[in-house]
């Protein structure tokens, strides 16, 4: 075996998720999905710790998170994550730059290796005052149950990018974040969720209304009413958007306006 790989093995190692010091992810919006995982592990998270106080996590359907202060040791990292051949970074593009940069200076051409970052680069907006109120509506808010996972499951397979991966990441999203939706004439029209809810925060994503349906104001009682929920918990909101996905920037910045009063 190389030599970089015998090194990779030995100074990065798995540990219990327990271990993992929780008051080095400090940074609620960057260090979300680490947040989360702690919080809520799944059956496949594991959890890892390196040299010079960096720690990562790796869940398949959440992907791989790491935390590494000092900036160093970056071609041990990418070594490693090379060798498993893991398939995607989670997080704020920055904070992983410096890794993808290396690994394209350490790893060699032939090597199969494809590397998608799950957030490429996105905005926050994080929400913090008083919430105004919203127009009184007959429609009906509800917050998904498990048993309301296959209508909802159908009702995002219509979207153009919102595809649920699977019905069982649906679920978990039902049972360990939250899923408000919006029924008119007992139809689903709109829904919204949370992504990596902590005991402190969570991000506000998944706003989906049909075509037929937009324009009404429909997802912005969904996110209205995460938001409410959210802060009656006293958790931050956080509302995010992929920079290149035009129609949730446009939605998002004017929620922002009408939610605080000025635009980010």
């Amino acid at each position: 075996m190389p030599e970089t790989q015998s090194k990779s093995e030995s100074l990065i190692r798995t540990v219990p998720l327990q271990d993992l010091p929780p008051d080095v992810f400090n940074d609620a919006g960057h260090h979300v999905i680490l947040r989360s995982l702690l919080q809520h592990p799944r059956p496949q998270t594991v959890s890892y710790a390196g040299p010079d106080g960096s720690y990562a996590i790796y869940d398949p359907e959440m992907g791989f998170c790491y935390h590494n202060p000092t900036g160093q040791h970056l071609g041990l990292w990418a070594r490693w994550i090379a060798e498993r051949q893991l398939p995607m970074l989670a997080g704020e593009l920055n904070s992983h730059y410096a890794l993808l940069q290396t690994m394209g200076d350490v790893i060699t051409e032939d090597e199969p290796i494809q590397i998608f970052c799950r957030y490429e680069t996105q905005d926050f907006c994080v929400q913090d005052s008083e919430l105004p109120p919203v127009p009184a509506s007959t429609l009906r808010l509800k917050q998904a149950e498990p048993g309301d996972v296959d209508r909802l499951f159908h009702f995002y397979q219509r979207s153009e990018t919102m595809q649920a991966r699977s019905r069982e990441s649906l679920l978990y999203t039902i049972q360990h974040n939250r899923l408000i939706y919006l029924q008119k004439l007992g139809k689903i029209v709109s829904a919204a969720l949370t992504h990596c809810e902590s005991a402190d925060s969570a991000l506000i994503g998944g706003v989906y209304t049909p075509a037929m349906h937009r324009g009404k104001g429909y997802g912005f009682l969904c996110v209205h009413a995460l938001l409410a929920a959210l802060k009656a918990e006293s958790k931050t909101p956080m509302l995010f958007y992929e920079k290149q996905n035009a129609a949730a920037r446009s939605s998002i910045r004017s929620w922002a306006s009408e939610l605080m009063g000025t635009g980010f």
